[in-house]
């Protein structure tokens, strides 16, 4: 092989090199810039009002109605949820019902729990900037998620597919499946932000 051909072999492979790298570049700045967005739209709305009144409501829930016990979330959460929703339809104050808000801190957390997925690098920074109250949090979550999956009554829980024309739902448990994960995520992260 003549030098000539050896400059030439090396200049294809450094062209394929920087191609690759371009490729994956190419692939990996958007989704970098996409996950960076929706991660800071999660951390504004996590300082907001309504993030820090729905936490309030549902510490309070399971400090004060049951005890710090997570057996008595079913029962106290339906009983809760017949006084502030049963009892007063039409008129519920949707800044202060716990259903409301438990659904604003569980819709949060499976955001999270998307951010934590796509790269390696999310599940690394989410346990770095949040701690393991949270963590905390979501178990309580994730035993009101299954008193409503439990609701034989179906007082806590409408099943609207009855209806011939819609179908039922074979995947019912996503969003506490999703809990579920983040909540794996967070329980070994540090009690402290850093």
């Amino acid at each position: 092989m003549t030098f000539d051909q050896k400059i030439s072999l090396m200049i294809s492979f450094i062209t394929l090199i920087v191609a690759v790298l371009t490729l994956i570049a190419t692939i990996w700045i958007p989704h970098k810039i996409k996950w960076e967005q929706l991660y800071s739209s999660l951390l504004e709305e996590e300082r907001s009002l309504d993030f820090a009144i729905a936490l309030q409501g549902v510490i309070e829930f399971f400090v004060t109605e049951c005890n710090n016990d997570v057996s008595q979330i079913a029962a106290n959460y339906k009983a809760h949820f017949i006084k502030e929703i049963t009892n007063c339809k039409g008129n519920i104050n949707k800044e202060n019902c716990l259903h409301f808000q438990r659904r604003l801190l569980s819709q949060f957390f499976w955001q999270l729990n998307r951010c934590a997925k796509p790269l390696a690098i999310g599940k690394k920074r989410i346990a770095r900037d949040f701690t393991s109250s949270e963590a905390k949090l979501l178990r309580i979550l994730i035993y009101i998620g299954k008193a409503i999956e439990d609701d034989e009554d179906g007082i806590l829980y409408k099943d609207i597919s009855s209806d011939a024309r819609v179908r039922k739902s074979e995947h019912y448990r996503g969003l506490n499946k999703s809990l579920a994960e983040i909540y794996h995520v967070l329980k070994e992260s540090k009690r402290f932000i850093e």
